[in-house]
């Protein structure tokens, strides 16, 4: 598209409502009435030959070629109304910066960093929100800066990343004990189907005539562990009877697929209170973890976790490759929107199934979601940064590890060309320098 005899007013105008999204916002930013706005529209799209824009109910929306439009012009219109904008008096304070992005991202990461220039006189305006809406909101000319938690598409703004957040899931240490079947004992009125009897089982416990069966997430909790068979609650195919030995043998607090019981003496553990067939100990723990007094070969007491487990500090976690997630199915689940999108990606990347959930809190801040999973609400799925200090202290546990955990890139983000306040390229500056600390 030939753009050498456009007339710049006419681009300018072009670019303000293709940043704003409407006429009438491109109006309001150029000092304008709306009919003026339109006409001058129609006549560069005379000029050009080519429709630019999409009459909506609300607003407009881009063709092709105005996006080509815009990514061609914008950074020189932007150098020109810097070099032609007015020169601030020596001694007067430059404009605000108007920054936005995240509200737990700013408030813990980025206005820390920039204390040192706050200090040095600079001023800030600070907006929160949704990445989509600060976007058009940088585009239409309302921030100088932008953190956006997704990469920007088109050409007309620059972003370069800023940051990478790791994804966490995190509970309580009180759902943690239950959920890795530390937690106090809990005897079940009645024996169940197999005839075992339970205690300690914690949230988790389910009836017997599902016991040792793998059923997919989208019906049912997932309760089977390997194959030896021995699930949350299932028995192996090769159990003790009474005090018999059996090729995967459990004992009172059986534990894991190499687990053995309080009672267990060596690779063909006995029950301490076999119950037949599918007999199983008196405190039946979970898929992963050993009893933390299990005796060992000579009768010692042992306090080393089950193959399956690590120790973060003084608190467990389970590995991924054992970690069924259908224990947190009757969990509450804390969250920022209703659609899940942190702990939908975080079930997608570590355990490659859908995430099919109704959550129990909504909170817009993630501040909001940590305090209320740290007070015991639930889990949720955390950016580590936000909640390193509790994870730390032990009043958060992660509940896995995973070698590959889920990573989201944050971006700066600021329109093309240089900005006419200077205290823009310095905040900009620290930030990026700051963010290789965070």
């Amino acid at each position: 598209m030939e753009t050498a005899s456009l007339d710049l007013n006419l681009l300018r105008t072009f670019l303000a409502v293709y940043r704003s999204g409407s006429f009438t916002g491109a109006a309001r930013l150029l000092g304008l009435s709306q009919p003026t706005v339109t006409t001058q529209m129609r006549a560069l799209e005379r000029q050009t030959g080519r429709e630019l824009f999409e009459r909506l109910p609300r607003g407009v929306t881009p063709t092709p070629v105005a996006d080509e439009l815009a990514a061609r012009i914008a950074a020189p219109l932007d150098e020109l109304a810097a070099v032609a904008g007015p020169t601030p008096r020596a001694g007067t304070r430059a404009e605000p910066v108007h920054l936005a992005g995240p509200a737990e991202l700013l408030c813990t990461r980025a206005l820390p960093a920039l204390a040192p220039l706050i200090a040095e006189g600079v001023r800030l305006r600070v907006a929160t929100g949704l990445t989509d809406p600060l976007l058009d909101e940088l585009r239409a000319g309302r921030h100088d800066l932008v953190i956006a938690t997704t990469r920007p598409r088109g050409r007309t703004v620059h972003a370069v990343p800023l940051t990478d957040e790791e994804f966490v899931l995190v509970a309580a240490p009180i759902w943690a004990e239950r959920l890795l079947g530390r937690g106090p004992a809990r005897e079940d009125e009645g024996e169940g189907a197999a005839g075992r009897k339970t205690e300690g089982r914690g949230v988790v416990e389910r009836d017997t005539d599902t016991d040792g069966v793998v059923v997919p997430e989208a019906e049912d909790e997932i309760h089977g562990q390997g194959p030896a068979g021995q699930g949350a609650e299932g028995p192996g195919p090769a159990g003790p009877v009474g005090e018999g030995p059996g090729s995967a043998g459990r004992g009172a607090g059986r534990q894991g697929s190499a687990g053995r019981g309080a009672e267990g003496q060596g690779p063909a553990g006995r029950g301490a209170e076999g119950q037949g067939p599918a007999g199983r100990g008196a405190e039946d723990q979970g898929p992963t973890v050993r009893d933390a007094e299990a005796p060992g070969p000579t009768g010692q007491a042992t306090e080393a976790p089950g193959p399956a487990v690590r120790h973060a500090g003084r608190r467990s976690f389970v590995a991924p490759d054992s970690f069924d997630p259908a224990v947190l199915h009757e969990v509450p689940l804390i969250t920022y929107a209703e659609d899940l999108p942190i702990a939908r990606r975080y079930w997608r990347h570590v355990f490659g199934r859908r995430l099919s959930r109704t959550a129990a809190v909504t909170v817009p801040d993630l501040r909001g979601v940590l305090a209320a999973v740290a007070a015991g609400a639930g889990f949720s799925v955390l950016p580590r940064y936000l909640c390193q200090d509790l994870l730390a202290s032990g009043a958060l546990v992660a509940l896995l590890e995973p070698e590959d955990p889920p990573i989201n890139t944050g971006f700066l983000v600021q329109r093309p060309g240089a900005s006419d306040n200077p205290d823009v390229a310095r905040v900009r500056a620290l930030l990026l320098r700051a963010a290789r600390r965070w």
